[in-house]
């Protein structure tokens, strides 16, 4: 018998490795983004928090709209079969 990909999980673990991506992307001095804090000379983490929730919010939705769309796609195969 053959396992199923748990497709949550999935699309869990490739949104956290997107979000991490995107907010390191995000600590280049080229990108737009500015996550330092002037003032206090650092890092405003508050910031780095919001950028990486962000990411994470957008890359699940998207992993999950494609895990819908296999997961539909396959149902469909499956029933043209019969």
């Amino acid at each position: 018998m053959k396992k199923k990909p748990n497709l949550l999980l999935f699309s869990l673990f490739w949104s956290l490795v997107l979000a991490l991506g995107m907010t390191l992307i995000g600590f280049l001095h080229q990108a737009p983004v500015d996550l330092r804090d002037i003032e206090a000379g650092g890092v405003a983490w508050l910031r780095v928090v919001y950028l990486f929730l962000g990411w994470f919010g957008f890359s699940m939705i998207v992993m999950l709209i494609g895990s819908l769309l296999y997961v539909g796609g396959t149902w469909w195969r499956s029933r043209g079969r019969r």
